[in-house]
């Protein structure tokens, strides 16, 4: 039997992973990583670890399914299929990384610890927990009431200048007023794709926020954008320094979520006080 023979079916045992499966699929379709990080907006570095199950590289197993589902829908490849071989490959991936234990059982009495010894391991660590208690009463909770005693301080010498500049409360939801041009800044609490959509719906300057990455929206924005989401819990929306909360449910496309300060401190006391929110299927 010549190579050429058994090319074939080696070719075809090689093919076993799902990753595998999606770069043939996105190469049969004569496209490169970056059409494909164009049409999923999903970096290609993300892409290219999907390629090779290499699952270390990406944040987290919900991220995995979703990132290669969009893969699947954008070379024609079944996404339900591919979430399905995705879910197995991590399942196969988390139990081949754990441990192997060997069973161990005593069958020699003198391998065994002794009753004096296993009471002096009691008494050691009843002594050391001891020890702690005290250390903390007089060292940490001493601290921990002088700065709280500085800060009522603090907070009694701002509040005439607080008071004096707040705006009245506002009288329908009972929400306080809030500045105009108060800064709106988004956090990624961890990987988060976002974009501003105009009056039309068109979706305007995609980025990409890192973990702790934060991004001031510029004042035409705000006036003239909403802002969309596909991850909403990995977003932290501010205003004037104030969190405003959740922008949508997890883990949902959110959009036409309103920019402006006032209206993003409404959703402070009632989440559906704005923008319209669309559940993604899960992988």
């Amino acid at each position: 039997m010549t190579d050429e023979d058994v090319a074939p079916e080696q070719g075809e045992l090689a093919i076993t992973r799902t990753g595998d499966r999606l770069r043939l699929a996105r190469e049969a379709a004569g496209l490169s990583l970056a059409d494909v990080a164009t049409r999923t907006r999903i970096t290609q570095r993300h892409l290219a670890a999907i390629e090779k199950s290499d699952f270390a590289e990406l944040p987290g197993r919900t991220y995995v399914t979703g990132f290669a589902r969009a893969y699947a829908r954008a070379v024609d490849l079944p996404e339900a299929e591919i979430g399905a071989a995705i879910r197995q490959e991590l399942e196969d991936d988390e139990y081949g990384s754990r441990p192997l234990y060997e069973a161990y059982e005593p069958t020699d009495p003198a391998r065994l610890p002794t009753a004096r010894l296993t009471w002096t391991l009691v008494i050691v660590t009843l002594l050391l927990a001891s020890a702690y208690g005290v250390w903390r009463f007089l060292s940490v909770e001493p601290d921990e009431a002088l700065i709280a005693a500085q800060n009522r301080d603090a907070d009694a010498s701002e509040a005439p200048e607080s008071a004096a500049s707040a705006a009245p409360a506002a009288k329908g939801g009972g929400t306080a007023a809030v500045a105009v041009d108060a800064p709106v800044v988004l956090t990624g609490l961890s990987e988060v794709w976002i974009g501003f959509d105009d009056a039309a719906g068109k979706t305007e300057n995609w980025r990409t926020l890192d973990p702790g990455e934060t991004y001031q929206v510029p004042p035409a924005y705000i006036e003239q954008f909403t802002l969309r989401t596909s991850i909403p819990q990995a977003l932290k929306v501010t205003v004037g320094g104030r969190d405003v909360g959740p922008v949508g449910p997890a883990d949902t496309l959110v959009k036409n979520i309103s920019l402006k300060p006032a209206d993003l401190i409404a959703r402070a006391g009632n989440s559906d006080s704005s923008g319209t929110a669309t559940t993604r299927p899960q992988g």
